[in-house]
């Protein structure tokens, strides 16, 4: 199967610049995430530098933990003739699935940018039914 791949050439000296990967390297945002299991709970660690607490929502429902974070700026200056401008609205959404959590006991920090959320492990208390041979 063929590809035909089509490469934009920039119209000005400033786009130029903006799309040179030495001055402004392409990123993979918001996918700086760890997991990894600590005594009895799994701990999810996700870099959101420039969001704020009251900017990201935490969810889990059915076994899904579900992290969103909207940030919009709302800065109105009459005196700026902007050129290029990314950092106006970002967002960022990432979804795990875990199995034997006990919802009612999940924890969330954010601090200097790094959201961590420690899911604890239910315990499971396994009963042994003896059965009896007829």
């Amino acid at each position: 199967m063929r590809y035909n791949v089509a490469k934009r050439t920039p119209t000005t000296l400033l786009d130029d610049f903006f799309n040179d990967d030495f001055y402004f390297p392409r990123t993979n945002y918001g996918s700086q995430i760890d997991v990894y299991q600590q005594n009895n709970k799994y701990v999810v660690e996700i870099d959101l530098p420039g969001f704020k607490r009251e900017e990201i929502d935490i969810q889990f429902n059915n076994d899904v933990l579900t992290i969103k974070a909207d940030h919009k700026e709302e800065e109105v200056n009459e005196n700026k003739k902007y050129y290029y401008r990314s950092r106006k609205v970002s967002s960022f959404m990432r979804q795990i699935r875990f199995n034997g959590i006990d919802s009612g006991l999940i924890q969330a920090g954010f601090n200097e940018g790094v959201l961590k959320v420690e899911l604890p492990i239910k315990e499971v208390n396994e009963v042994v039914n003896r059965i009896e041979i007829k």
